[in-house]
């Protein structure tokens, strides 16, 4: 909103800087904007990662019917947040929450 009164990147993001999120809030509901009623991947953002499914498939030799692994990329519009999102990027990473 800052950006579409004029102010320059630099400027808007001085004035943002070190702001809390309620006095950030109050900016939006002043344009008209209440932050809780965005979508949560507006206010988190989206996640894109590789994630691992079954699949079924033949085997050409012998017919038989054959359980695979294959991976495709997954778009999340619904984040974890807090501890939660430090959980979710340990099980993605494989390794342990720090």
């Amino acid at each position: 909103m800052l950006r579409k009164q004029g102010l320059t990147e630099k400027a808007a993001t001085e004035q943002l800087v070190g702001t809390s999120s309620s006095a950030k809030n109050e900016l939006l509901f002043s344009y008209g904007i209440n932050f809780n009623d965005l979508p949560n991947w507006q206010k988190r953002g989206v996640g894109m990662y590789w994630e691992q499914f079954e699949k079924t498939g033949t085997n050409p030799v012998t017919g038989q019917s054959v359980v695979g692994q294959r991976r495709r990329l997954k778009r999340d519009f619904e984040l974890p947040m807090k501890d939660d999102y430090g959980q979710f990027i340990a099980d993605l990473s494989g390794g342990d929450e720090t």
